[in-house]
């Protein structure tokens, strides 16, 4: 007779309930909590740093031993490990800017890092993600509209061209809010709402020369139409990423923001060209001394806020950003009429704006990102970097170096700026690396 086969031996199918007993269930269920703070904390436009700090303090509040994250633009790739488990899990994320989404995020990081439950974690993650924006569609735009306008202010414009580029910005915002929601591809969201924004300014400039309440030279106020687009917080977050050698990140944040201002200066030389103006006049100071002081910080305090509240900054950070911003740029105006040049003075701006946000952040717990990329984003050169585009586009070499040296040396001053302020005042950025 044949010899049957022991059954202990026999071969099998493990069984669904067999697999599932041999997976850390609530290892993975840990693991993926801290992924998602991440995925929700970088698709709101925090920094790579900031990200990868909240990760960890989530993870270890949840008893996870050790946690290995690269976090980059649009992906993060996090191992978590417990004792002998490892864990390795990625996700893709379409980057916008939250500035409250990130400020609940980061409270919420503290919160667990005390001792948080996992189903109370995702109950809140829930919460959060679920949440609408901050601000209704309406408010935004007049905040995007006020923002320009005093830009147009600071740019030597006046109280007329300041106006005209208000209302072109309104229009100009409602329609590149309407197509992200419909998935357009962003980059000709950007030259759409640029070309928008700009024929609306020029409609309005010549409404008012045609009625008599002008004399023209609008021209020079015409790149403070498309400020709206500067992408403030890439530019920020990118170039502190930088600071710490989070290459992946930084170049990535870098190279998109170049992105959007060569698409939003391609469409200012377009209309520029199509209508015979010029992009690259400037206007000298329509008041004198203490009067030009005080609209500059009159004006600043409104452009700060204005974008803000487009990044839907709560409203006490957003008016603590304000008097920031507002003050250390008339310090840096005054600086720089006193023939400091640029870079010098944008340096010392960064370095002022980097100190108050660090006395501010301890008595607000929010991420310094939220005072700091307001605050320095009406120093940022956006008109001189469209005026460079422009010039290189029409063959003025000259100009284009001229604006092209001074908006890329004003940018790098204020991220040396608010580096130098960040080693100064936080450990973790006095070390090496990432």
């Amino acid at each position: 007779m044949p010899v049957s086969e022991p059954d202990d031996a026999a071969p099998h199918d493990p069984t669904e309930t067999a697999e599932l007993r041999l997976e850390p269930v609530h290892f993975i269920a840990r693991a993926d909590a801290v992924l998602r703070l991440g995925r929700l904390m970088l698709g709101a436009g925090a920094s790579s740093a900031r990200v990868r700090d909240s990760m960890k303090r989530v993870a270890t509040g949840l008893g996870i031993d050790g946690l290995h994250s690269r976090v980059g633009m649009t992906d993060i790739v996090l191992t978590a490990q417990r004792g002998a488990l490892y864990r390795t899990r990625v996700a893709e994320v379409r980057p916008a800017v939250d500035a409250e989404r990130i400020t609940r995020l980061q409270r919420l990081s503290h919160r667990a890092e005390s001792g948080l439950t996992l189903m109370a974690l995702q109950s809140e993650l829930d919460a959060i993600e679920q949440s609408p924006p901050r601000y209704p569609t309406a408010l935004r735009v007049t905040a995007a509209a006020a923002a320009c306008a005093a830009f147009a202010l600071l740019n030597n414009g006046g109280w007329l061209e300041a106006l005209a580029v208000g209302l072109a910005v309104a229009l100009g915002q409602w329609l590149r809010m309407r197509l992200l929601r419909a998935r357009v591809n962003e980059f000709f969201v950007v030259f759409l709402a640029a070309v928008v924004a700009l024929l609306g300014y020029l409609a309005l400039a010549e409404l008012a020369g045609i009625a008599g309440l002008a004399q023209g030279g609008h021209d020079a106020a015409m790149t403070s139409a498309v400020l709206f687009l500067v992408p403030g917080f890439p530019l920020v977050t990118g170039a502190m990423d930088l600071a710490r050698l989070d290459l992946n990140a930084g170049i990535a944040r870098v190279a998109y923001a170049v992105l959007v201002l060569l698409t939003t200066g391609t469409a200012v030389w377009a209309v520029a060209a199509a209508f015979q103006s010029s992009a690259i006049l400037t206007a000298p100071p329509l008041f004198d001394e203490p009067v030009l002081s005080l609209v500059r910080l009159v004006a600043g305090f409104v452009g700060v806020l204005g974008f803000a509240l487009l990044f839907c900054t709560p409203w006490r950070i957003a008016l603590i950003a304000s008097a920031i911003g507002a003050l250390v740029n008339v310090g840096r105006l005054l600086l720089v009429d006193a023939g400091i040049t640029p870079p010098v003075a944008a340096a010392l701006a960064g370095l002022a704006v980097g100190a108050g946000a660090f006395l501010a952040v301890r008595r607000l717990d929010a991420p310094r990102v939220t005072l700091t990329v307001p605050a320095v984003l009406i120093m940022v050169p956006g008109a001189a970097a469209y005026r460079a585009i422009v010039a290189t586009i029409d063959g003025d070499t000259v100009a284009a170096v001229q604006w092209g040296v001074q908006a890329v040396g004003v940018v790098i001053a204020l991220a040396i700026g608010l580096t130098v302020a960040r080693i100064l005042t936080e450990r973790e950025w006095g070390r090496s690396g990432p």
